[in-house]
């Protein structure tokens, strides 16, 4: 275990030191595609470095090397989702760009971002249905053609309602042949191996969705970005295509009853709806604020991928810091260095003192706050669940919440940033991260011996991903809404909020002090009894003696 501590402290310091690297750069290179190159370098750097920490029901760890945890039949569905997610980071981060220079408002930027994932939403609905009708392959292939041509049609037209049904298109698809690839891991990976399976699949997605961002860095047309996107998802059709493994099942649905569950864990469903509209806001719309801002491609690919490079680094901290003091305090720390971050870019718009440096220093420390988020809502929730619970339909339900916040987030700060062009983007941020820190620090705090194991996830995945959670094991007991209703209360019955504490221990002293009481007056009485009978006896013997 000393061993194994030390490695992870080496790990976190070895990822912070590659994280900050970024901001020792010279200006120059954040302008030309020189960093680019130094970006890939220093994320293949930390991929080498990164060693598999996969927690198991036991709360203990094992270390396993990459190759241990990649078997050869994954081989060609992480070479899938790699390509699957470059693409979404690309055509995400993109739009903004295309829209902002069409001369377009942001009102309509936003709407038009929101349609993306409208389209997602449509594909938990139906994209189930096709893939049950044709198979997954075929699926896979329809949805990557449909996705295509959808894509170049973009530069045939430029009437916006035009675009608002091929961006539902596209979130449709994208999101399709993410819940296939999903669901073939989630059927190949033995429950104890999905951990290891899991934390790939989370590098692999940073990596990619970080690579399709630097592409917005070389000096190329918006139109280019189009084609460069359909490359990259027509790429990923074609591991899948030539795969030798069986198909899975696709499980059914099953209906969960949203309102019941927030009652039960409000603070996770509440931290999973901001996560959504504040990661997603990001991505979305932090390219057309920094265009507003006269900032070129290369200044807000620097942007954004020093986000990324937050959320990478800090993910091995968060989870020790969130196992070690709570998921409330990791959720309350993580939204107010966001507030803080935010506040500090306002503060600096407002004074006129912001320099592209200080965006990515902000971005940074928004990737360490932001993108641990749906994390840590999953966390919480299955915190206020018994261990032998099946969580995968709370899990599929804060995922929901998490795209609400997603389609919910363009729309907002489109509308803000068109009242207030150059502080509505920081503001809203300030709002929102510090409202969920003032929400959190009103909620109590599960006692150790009540927390699950902290598994890192990203909320940009399919709708299949809560089966790839290790926690989600198929042998307990499916979800009981009266049941984990009684699992809280005794949990709040259990931990009391800190600020109360004085008047709790007075007033447990008085109840003590008048247990002992009423505890000492029972025991007094037996002995009075006795010896009154006692006496009593004596004298009758002695009436009945003779004189």
């Amino acid at each position: 275990m000393g061993s194994l501590k030390r490695s992870q402290d080496e790990l976190a310091v070895k990822q912070t030191s590659c994280g900050f690297s970024i901001f020792q750069m010279p200006s120059e290179i954040f302008s030309d595609g020189i960093f680019v190159f130094s970006c890939i370098s220093m994320f293949k750097c930390a991929y080498s470095s990164y060693k598999i920490i996969t927690p198991n029901l036991n709360h203990t760890s094992k270390e396993v090397s990459m190759s241990a945890a990649l078997s050869n039949r994954f081989y060609s569905l992480f070479a899938s989702v790699f390509f699957l997610f470059a693409g979404f980071g690309l055509f995400l981060n993109s739009a903004g760009v295309k829209l902002a220079e069409m001369g377009v408002n942001n009102i309509v930027i936003g709407a038009l971002n929101a349609a993306f994932f409208a389209g997602a939403s449509l594909s938990a609905v139906a994209g189930h249905r096709i893939v049950s009708g044709v198979g997954h392959i075929r699926s896979f292939s329809v949805f990557g053609a449909v996705f295509a041509m959808a894509s170049l049609t973009h530069l045939m037209t430029e009437n916006l309602t035009a675009w608002g049904v091929l961006r539902v298109v596209l979130g449709f698809c994208y999101f399709s042949m993410l819940m296939i690839a999903e669901s073939w891991f989630a059927e190949q990976s033995a429950q104890e191996k999905r951990a290891r399976v899991l934390a790939v699949y989370n590098l692999v997605y940073y990596f990619a969705f970080t690579l399709g961002i630097l592409l917005l860095s070389f000096d190329s047309s918006s139109d280019n970005v189009f084609v460069l996107g359909t490359l990259l998802v027509m790429t990923a059709m074609l591991p899948v295509s030539l795969t030798k493994m069986k198909a899975p099942q696709v499980p059914p649905r099953q209906k969960i009853n949203v309102p019941r569950v927030l009652a039960i864990a409000p603070l996770a469903f509440v931290t999973a709806f901001l996560a959504g509209v504040l990661v997603n806001g990001l991505f979305t719309m932090a390219s057309v604020f920094l265009l507003q801002q006269a900032f070129s491609l290369q200044q807000i690919s620097a942007f954004l991928t020093s986000a990324m490079v937050g959320g990478f680094v800090v993910q091995l901290p968060l989870a020790r810091l969130s196992d070690k003091f709570g998921r409330r305090n990791a959720i309350l720390g993580c939204s107010a260095l966001a507030c803080v971050a935010a506040l500090t870019g306002l503060v600096a718009m407002a004074m006129q003192l912001a320099t592209p440096m200080l965006h990515n220093a902000v971005a940074f420390v928004f990737g360490c706050g932001l993108f641990g988020l749906y994390a840590l809502s999953i966390a919480r929730a299955n915190d206020q669940l018994p261990n032998n619970m099946n969580t995968v339909e709370v899990s599929r339900s804060l995922l929901f919440c998490y795209g609400l916040g997603s389609l919910t987030a363009p729309l907002l700060i489109g509308v803000v940033m068109d009242y207030a062009p150059h502080l509505g983007f920081y503001a809203l941020y300030v709002l929102a991260a510090g409202g969920l820190a003032i929400f959190a620090w009103k909620q109590n705090v599960v006692p150790e011996e009540e927390r699950s194991v902290f598994v890192n996830v990203s909320g940009n995945t399919g709708a299949m991903a809560a089966d790839l959670d290790p926690r989600n094991n198929e042998e307990d007991d499916d979800f009981d809404e009266v049941v984990a209703q009684a699992h809280v209360d005794n949990l709040d019955n259990i931990d009391m909020p800190s600020e109360s504490e004085p008047a709790d221990k007075a007033d447990m002293m008085e109840a003590e002090s008048a247990n002992q009481v009423q505890a000492e007056q029972p025991t007094a009485e037996p002995p009075l009894e006795s010896t009154n009978s006692e006496t009593l006896e004596t004298d009758k013997q002695n009436q009945d003696k003779p004189l």
